[in-house]
């Protein structure tokens, strides 16, 4: 029989800190015109409070898959080794499997999502739990290894794209090269191509077993393993050496010196960007160990049913677009695609900003019972479905 392991709520409230956080971004899609939306981090364009919203985002998905490793290992304590890689590898199967259907309904609110398919976060955690699932079986110091292999040496290949390979273009561009391909009639949008991530996540495994040391011993790895990676980044970042392909350019005015510093590129995700927000990641979980006050218990409760969190805020916020929408110009085209598009020439909602942040607030605020709901039912049932929500 498996035991109950103890539940490490840093963990928690830094997952749920993750999905208020990646709420704001997906807001920013449905609520933000123009290139606010499609352009939020292109500096020629952008001002420092559209890009920040953009790049706070960023935040999201290096540290949920970084956590999510760290799950992973939370599982293998009470699970064989056998066990455990069912575990991953069915849920795996499970989010592919959500992301070419039900959530890519939810992003287009349109049958043409069949054929126009993305390779998404979903898709890409995915992925990322079926590798970590199958590393599991080797030592620790190979799995640690790849991964590191994986996070610092991706770099060494964006000089390499995937038009080099000719027909089989479309396996560089899910390794490493984002990009479009066809099966058939079926488009194919690889945004998050599979290579850094599988190693994210078995980096997170591998710090799992930190979390079981004392408090004062795991709080003081964490905050200094963070600080160190961050600084790293940084120094990195200014040497423009290696890391990221883009570098930073110093331009006449503070601002926008500042956005090219800071414009780390996320897909697919650099050594540069992965060190800045995983050990920031690492920061706040030394922060957020200790005991905590009923301030924390909403982020708490987010974290602790994410996938729950990420099922229903898409639909609730991509309606609330359609209703601004049509409100306000009586026309939300755009809004229904595979996938949806840039708003029309000329729309405004006269604020560039504030129509997603009110947005974000109401559906974070809008989701917390249910969250909370979905927590005690988890809490009181057991079945074996539960565990894939």
């Amino acid at each position: 029989m498996h035991t109950k392991a103890e539940r490490f709520v840093a963990l928690d409230v830094l997952r749920g800190l993750t999905m208020v956080i990646m709420a704001l971004d997906h807001a920013r899609d449905f609520f933000a015109l123009g290139w606010v939306y499609y352009a939020p981090t292109d500096i020629a364009l952008s001002n420092l409070e559209v890009f920040f919203t953009r790049w706070i985002t960023h935040f999201a998905a290096p540290v949920f898959i970084f956590l999510a490793g760290i799950g992973l290992f939370f599982a293998s304590k009470r699970r064989s080794k056998n066990e455990l890689a069912f575990l991953a590898i069915s849920r795996g199967i499970w989010l592919i499997f959500l992301e070419l259907t039900l959530v890519g309904f939810f992003w287009s609110f349109n049958s043409e999502f069949v054929y126009h398919p993305k390779v998404a976060v979903l898709f890409t955690i995915g992925v990322s739990m079926i590798g970590v699932g199958l590393l599991i079986y080797l030592p620790k110091y190979l799995i640690a290894t790849i991964a590191l292999i994986m996070l610092f040496g991706h770099n060494a290949f964006d000089g390499i794209h995937a038009s080099d390979f000719g027909v089989y273009s479309w396996v560089w561009m899910l390794a490493h090269d984002p990009g479009d391909f066809f099966i058939g009639e079926i488009q194919i949008r690889v945004v998050y191509p599979f290579f850094p991530w599988i190693g994210v996540m078995a980096l997170g495994y591998l710090f799992g077993p930190i979390t079981k040391l004392p408090r004062i011993e795991r709080k003081k790895i964490f905050l200094w393993t963070g600080i160190t990676v961050v600084l790293f980044g940084l120094l990195l970042r200014f040497s423009n050496f290696y890391g990221d392909e883009h570098t930073w350019l110093i331009y006449s005015d503070f601002e926008t010196t500042l956005m090219s510093f800071l414009n780390f590129t996320k897909y697919p995700p650099s050594l540069i960007y992965l060190s800045e927000f995983i050990g920031l990641a690492m920061i706040f979980m030394s922060v957020f160990d200790r005991d905590l006050g009923v301030w924390s218990n909403p982020l708490r409760d987010f974290g602790q049913v994410p996938f729950f969190f990420y099922i229903l805020h898409i639909p609730i916020l991509h309606l609330g677009g359609i209703v601004l929408a049509e409100l306000v110009f009586g026309d939300s085209s755009w809004l229904f695609g595979a996938p949806i598009e840039n708003s029309p020439i000329g729309y405004s909602y006269g604020s560039e900003l504030l129509p997603t942040y009110i947005a974000w607030i109401v559906v974070v605020i809008g989701l917390y019972f249910p969250s909370r709901w979905f927590v005690k039912l988890k809490q009181r049932r057991k079945d074996w479905w539960l565990s894939y929500l």
